[in-house]
């Protein structure tokens, strides 16, 4: 047999390790216990290539394919580690075993880990509890991380929260705390601690600080006339129904007639102006 064609089944040989879930683009909570040894063997199949490349050689396309691989399988603590572009990497950090995260590395420093991405209304955020719980959608798109996720990881250590929002018209806002943190699932995901408010447009979650997470199917606000998640859409840490939520109903442009019934930050555009875009990030504290 060729090196060419040993090369080939040794890789399908260690895919087999994952036959039947193996997928590098899952939804967050899935993941593979088999991906460690398809890395380790992706990294000795690389090597030999490595060994085997002459000038012009057309093995060269096949070690860059293997790189790619392995960079895809290999296991990182958390996306501060990660010193490549931003993108799909396996993270360990808020789980129990390796699932794919998406990492954002050119936004102030990089090293940020996604947690809530909007762009368009592909992605339907009026989830259930359970749902908002586990995580939905896919990291490489519109997706929410998951809130027993968001416990694990600001539990551990200062985390700071970075959010950016794009409006119709075309500008932008950018907000950032210093310190983030939510509690577990027995405190309804409490949003115990959001300090340190800076950016280009208001606080509009200082009325979220100390509000469980409610949802349509779990109404844990402060209003006692209606169920706001009902009314807005989505689920976030409301209040009297508050002054945010980016979970909200995916809107076009035109202002809604009903106010905070779509993605809405009132600082930034008011309650009845849909937002367009928004993302929100969080990282280990470094002051």
């Amino acid at each position: 047999m060729t090196l060419f064609g040993s090369l080939m089944l040794s890789v399908l040989l260690a895919a087999r390790l994952c036959e039947g879930s193996f997928s590098i683009l899952s939804e967050p909570r899935e993941s593979c216990a088999g991906y460690q040894g398809i890395a380790d063997e992706t990294d000795e199949l690389t090597a030999k290539v490595e060994a085997a490349i002459t000038t012009f050689d057309p093995l060269i396309g096949l070690k860059t394919t293997l790189q790619e691989l392995l960079s895809a399988l290999t296991v990182h603590p958390s996306c501060s580690a990660i010193t490549v572009p931003s993108g799909l990497y396996r993270i360990l950090e808020g789980n129990s075993v390796p699932v794919h995260y998406f990492c954002e590395m050119s936004f102030s420093g990089g090293g940020w880990t996604m947690m809530q991405r909007r762009s368009s209304a592909s992605t339907n955020f009026t989830r259930s509890f359970a749902e908002y719980r586990d995580g939905f959608g896919h990291p490489s798109g519109d997706f929410w991380l998951g809130l027993n996720r968001l416990h694990l990881i600001t539990q551990a250590t200062q985390v700071e929260l970075a959010i950016i929002m794009e409006a119709y018209d075309g500008t932008s806002a950018t907000v950032r705390y210093t310190n983030f943190r939510i509690a577990d699932l027995a405190n309804n995901f409490r949003l115990t601690t959001l300090s340190g408010h800076t950016g280009s447009v208001g606080n509009s979650m200082s009325t979220s600080v100390g509000m469980t997470f409610s949802t349509f199917d779990r109404d844990t606000d402060t209003n006692t006339l209606v169920n706001c998640a009902n009314v807005w859409g989505g689920g976030w840490w409301m209040s009297n129904c508050g002054d945010s939520n980016l979970n909200g109903n995916y809107r076009g442009p035109a202002a809604t007639s009903i106010p905070k019934t779509s993605m809405v930050w009132t600082a930034y555009k008011g309650a009845t102006q849909p937002l367009k875009k928004s993302i929100m990030l969080i990282r280990k504290y470094t002051p």
